[in-house]
């Protein structure tokens, strides 16, 4: 018998084959945003006023493209974004990482993207959001309050004459994830 280095197959008299498994090979790069890359991002960030929420980086070898989404108190603007991006660029244009950038994507998070920290629900008080517990609770709401320690919803039970409105407090190390549900 005899193994073939291509395919991976075994033949007995190189005729009938008994084993055949076409085997591709697929090179997995896994990128990694080195400490000093993200130490940068937030120091530009922190010097724009706004926190970066999430940063992902995509691609391989020397095609990676570099998304971060950026956030604040009050919401996120063109020149913020076009700021982060600009301190970046000038920050790391000498370093060999920042070569393999291809892409830089600064933008602020998507209406339909989980909130990563409590203070970024702050600004859709009223609107309905979406709760996961990390007991795998799911409550969807208004959104009523939002505090250092978590947020306050209010459930309602019941229909017509019969609803019941009820302040639920969720504490912020019990929420596993928070989105705000978009009204169409």
């Amino acid at each position: 018998m005899e193994k073939s280095r291509i395919f991976g197959a075994l033949w007995t008299n190189g005729r009938v084959p008994i084993f055949c498994c076409i085997t591709l090979v697929v090179l997995v790069v896994n990128q990694f945003l080195p400490d000093h890359i993200r130490e940068v991002i937030d120091q530009v960030c922190e010097e724009t006023g706004v926190t970066a929420v999430d940063v992902r980086l995509r691609g391989q070898l020397s095609q990676l493209k570099l998304e971060i989404d950026i956030d604040s108190r009050a919401g996120v603007s063109h020149e913020e974004c076009a700021a982060v991006s600009r301190g970046l660029d000038e920050r790391l244009e000498e370093d060999p990482f920042w070569s393999k950038v291809r892409s830089l994507d600064v933008s602020s998070p998507g209406a339909d993207t989980p909130v990563r920290h409590t203070w970024q629900l702050a600004k859709h008080v009223g609107r309905t959001v979406r709760v996961t517990t990390t007991t795998g609770d799911v409550i969807e709401a208004p959104l009523a309050e939002v505090t250092d320690d978590g947020v306050v919803l209010n459930v309602t039970t019941g229909t017509g004459r019969k609803a019941v409105v009820t302040a639920v407090d969720v504490p912020s190390t019990s929420i596993h994830e928070a989105k705000v549900v978009l009204q169409w």
